[in-house]
């Protein structure tokens, strides 16, 4: 991964007696020109701090999929150097501000910088568009994992509220005669595609999955959702299926899991390097 190109210029903050020289976070692909006081290859300075490719590689690399998936791309990849920058911009207000003398502060300053140290050196060994190139390894977890990636049969509805459980059984006896339509009623509300969850909703969606039901049925009972008493009709089903393969979240969700399965013996050889080293 590398990090795009950085167009910028320097801002001056103030918050007391604080003034620190940052890059600004003006990021412009398309941009070439050179950026006073930023070394060549680095993506940003804040005041003496450099923030280098390689910070940002193995901030990324420590990324969950949601995260992943939050600072993809040009614009993704802006944004997390945008809040790599204001990270250090509170490390760097703290401790003009003297709260680093506390112990805690600076251990968790400490930690922090360990954690990207560490998560550089992983991501060097073991860089993460590497394994993501690996078709054949993340096919076969696919494989492995089918059911990590199965969904559920979901379920909407069309409904109307009512007052009483009296009132909405009348209604439903006269719908299943089609003496009227639903929206004869009152107000249609669709409601949201849902998976069934007996554990929040048991007599609710113990009606609304009966499999004798399809698209179109009244569902034959009232249904309490909430303090909200509803009758209606079956809306929209949405077979059980299977997440792709090339689907961008299963995508992410693969890189990640085989990424932190290797890293356990790269992790275990980098501990013994650093452990003989530091003897």
């Amino acid at each position: 991964m590398t990090a795009p190109p950085l167009c910028a210029r320097s801002r001056r903050l103030s918050k007391g007696a604080i003034g620190l020289a940052v890059t600004s976070v003006v990021m412009l692909a398309a941009c070439e020109a050179t950026i006073e006081g930023v070394p060549a290859g680095a993506v940003a300075r804040v005041g003496e701090v450099v923030v280098e490719t390689a910070q940002v590689e193995a901030s990324q690399a420590q990324l969950d999929a949601f995260g992943q998936a939050r600072f993809r791309g040009p614009d993704g990849q802006r944004a997390l150097v945008a809040a790599i920058i204001n990270e250090e911009l509170l490390v760097q207000e703290a401790r003009d501000a003297g709260l680093t003398d506390h112990p805690r502060v600076e251990w968790a300053v400490l930690e922090e910088l360990a954690q990207l140290q560490l998560a550089a050196m992983l991501e060097r060994r073991l860089p993460r568009a590497e394994v993501a190139a690996d078709t054949p390894a993340l096919r076969a977890r696919y494989e492995r994992e089918r059911e990590r990636f199965a969904t559920p049969e979901r379920r909407r509805m069309r409904v109307v509220r009512v007052q009483t459980w009296e009132q909405g059984e009348r209604d439903l006896a006269r719908l299943g005669a089609g003496e009227l339509r639903l929206d004869e009623l009152g107000a249609v509300v669709r409601t949201p595609l849902m998976k069934r969850d007996d554990a929040e909703f048991p007599a609710y969606h113990r009606v609304l999955f009966d499999p004798k039901l399809g698209v179109g049925d009244v569902v034959p009972s009232p249904v309490l959702s909430g303090q909200v008493l509803m009758i209606g009709e079956v809306d929209e089903i949405v077979p059980a299926g299977l997440l792709a393969f090339e689907d961008p979240e299963v995508q992410e969700q693969l890189v990640e899991a085989e990424r932190e399965a290797r890293l356990v013996a790269v992790e275990a050889e980098l501990h013994a390097e650093l452990a003989k080293r530091f003897q």
